[in-house]
């Protein structure tokens, strides 16, 4: 029986002593572990999303995966937070976009400073973009609109 393309990706999980599972990948800019996939035609698809389908089955559309073993107090989060790699189907929920994004609350709720070092207590600026919410520093989205 011919392995699959799929099963391939998935036979190179990496158990972490933290209990995640990593592809041995480069993350992606944003943190994510990434790979081309799919016959004919290729395209780049985040592994997280594969081990979903494989392990849990489809995605229904306007649904995404959230990594719930994220742990604000370990990570800062962000684009090098170490559990955006993980490919765990275990640590993985299914959740709208919006909540995906009210979720990231969590993260703001453990920093003290945005990424420019403005304070983050009560200057927290949330906005809609593309069906969902987000959360960021208000001073630096005040200072966008200005410029």
């Amino acid at each position: 029986m011919a392995i699959t393309q799929l099963e391939r990706i998935v036979n190179r999980f990496e158990v972490q002593p933290n209990g995640c599972w990593w592809h041995p990948t480069t993350p992606t800019a944003k943190g994510f572990a990434q790979t081309k996939y799919g016959w004919p035609v290729s395209k780049s698809t985040l592994i997280h999303r594969l081990s979903w389908m494989y392990y849990k089955g489809d995605i229904p559309e306007g649904m995404v995966i959230d990594h719930i073993c994220h742990d604000p107090k370990e990570c800062k989060g962000g684009n090098t937070c170490l559990h955006r790699r993980c490919v765990n189907p275990e640590h993985l929920q299914l959740v709208t976009s919006a909540e995906n994004s009210y979720r990231s609350v969590r993260v703001l709720e453990h920093k003290t400073h945005c990424k420019r070092g403005h304070e983050l207590e009560n200057n927290i600026y949330t906005y809609n973009s593309k069906n969902s919410r987000r959360f960021g520093c208000a001073t630096c989205m005040n200072r966008k609109v200005v410029i």
